[in-house]
């Protein structure tokens, strides 16, 4: 993995060096959309490059990752986009008329001790069951789906959106015209159920100060090969960790000036730093089974699948760090819950990995540290470096048992208006393209240029 200054533009491999594959999109540049879920990103043409030149190229693949710049990525992207502008946003997706089938019931007319009425529940074939227009917040009432029986609507009674489980309502109810007790429509052994519901098929996740990290890479055929003989083997693609980068927390890109900044506080790292692993907390993933999802709805302190974090696998890593050295005082303090080590420093390290609370590391004499909550000096919203606490961990903690050998929708493409530019980015037209470097503001122009 290149180096965090380097990671999106490397102008010897791109522009001297010929390399096997097709260079990836320069100027990658990621804007939000100012509605929760939706990011947007542009790049430049990949066939504009020198390097391009000996590849029929055929698109974009992008990659997006919620936990940190190392992955794991997902491709976002079924095909490679041929256009230059990417929206990636929550996708909800309206199910209709879903037909329920014998091995979707749970419960069909089944009564138990403590119900007098017997019991219709069923699952949906795609879950969890989300509210319309959201981000992913499961469906807990009765309006968030309508249930059919033979084409009539009828009452629905509990919604769990989690687990994909509608009841049907089976209670009478007083009918105020005929001073009745209406009889409950249920299913009978011929019934057609259906049930319209939504599900996401999508979910970008940006709330809790939430990071994505997107790659770019470009797909292509050799010229040797004509395009409409190419075989699925031909094609040729940017390695994942040569592709374009880009995250929510990059608001510029960084200058000749702060890339040596950020070079020399790396060369003092270099000289003595303290060598560590670090551990990045997942935020998304496959969900643990040790959340109670009717209680407290959250994970269990001890659980060795998902370490208390509420995704399998807990955390990723081990990633190569180097922090600044120690400088605090250790000590042993009686608690009510015993003895415990108390050690606890600021540190300070590179813009890259990009760090959050709650992330652990490892030191080389095996002991374990939290991360604190983590302070990032910039100029002009470029991370330049990152300031934190971290605080002993004892080795009861669940963090010691997580292992040191730790080592991924469909969208389509909105319209774009002609000369849309989302990132405001500079243009220098007496500069090639292959060369060309651009930011955001005038300043960052007047200082490259």
């Amino acid at each position: 993995m290149p180096y965090a200054t380097d990671r999106d533009r490397n102008p010897r491999w791109e522009e001297i060096e010929q390399a096997p594959w097709p260079a990836p999109p320069t100027n990658l540049f990621l804007t939000s959309g100012y509605h929760p879920g939706v990011v947007e990103l542009a790049w430049d043409d990949p066939s504009s490059l020198r390097l391009n030149s000996q590849f029929c190229l055929c698109g974009i693949n992008l990659y997006r990752s919620f936990d940190s710049e190392y992955g794991p990525y997902e491709r976002i992207t079924d095909l490679p986009l041929g256009a230059t502008f990417w929206r990636d946003q929550t996708d909800v997706v309206l199910v209709e008329e879903e037909r329920v089938e014998d091995d979707h019931w749970v419960l069909r007319g089944i009564s138990t001790a403590e119900e007098k009425f017997a019991r219709f529940v069923f699952c949906t074939q795609r879950r969890p069951i989300v509210k319309s227009g959201s981000q992913g917040i499961p469906a807990n009432e009765a309006g968030d789906v309508v249930v059919r029986i033979d084409g009539e609507v009828v009452p629905v009674l509990r919604v769990d959106g989690v687990s994909g489980e509608i009841e049907i309502d089976n209670h009478m109810y007083a009918n105020v015209a005929t001073q009745l007790l209406d009889d409950a429509i249920v299913p009978e052994t011929d019934s057609v159920v259906t049930v319209s519901y939504r599900y996401a098929r999508s979910l970008v996740q940006t709330d809790l100060s939430r990071r994505i990290f997107y790659r770019a890479t470009t797909v292509g055929v050799p010229m040797s090969k004509p395009i409409e003989q190419a075989r699925p083997q031909d094609f040729v693609e940017t390695p994942l960790e040569r592709g374009a980068f880009t995250s929510t927390a990059e608001i510029e890109k960084i200058d000749y000036i702060w890339r040596e900044a950020v070079r020399r506080n790396q060369w003092i790292l270099y000289q003595g730093g303290e060598r560590v692993k670090v551990f990045i907390r997942k935020r998304a993933g496959i969900p643990c089974g040790c959340i109670n999802r009717h209680a407290s709805k959250q994970p269990q302190n001890d659980c060795v699948q998902c370490y208390s974090t509420g995704f399998i696998g807990g955390y990723d890593g081990p990633f190569d760090l180097i922090i600044a050295p120690d400088d605090a005082e250790r000590r042993i303090a009686q608690k009510d819950t015993g003895r415990s080590v108390e050690h606890t420093y600021e540190v300070w390290t590179g813009p890259s990995p990009l760090l959050s609370q709650r992330d652990f590391l490892v030191k080389i004499n095996g002991e374990r540290y939290s991360i604190g909550p983590v302070r990032m000096p910039t100029n002009r919203g470029m991370v330049l470096q990152q300031h934190f606490n971290i605080g002993h961990l004892d080795e009861h903690e669940i963090r010691y048992r997580v292992p040191m050998d730790n080592a991924h929708g469909h969208m389509a493409v909105p319209p774009v208006p002609p000369n849309y530019d989302p990132a405001g980015r500079t243009d220098k037209p007496n500069i090639p393209n292959e060369r060309e470097m651009r930011g955001r503001t005038a300043v960052w122009e007047n200082i490259v240029y």
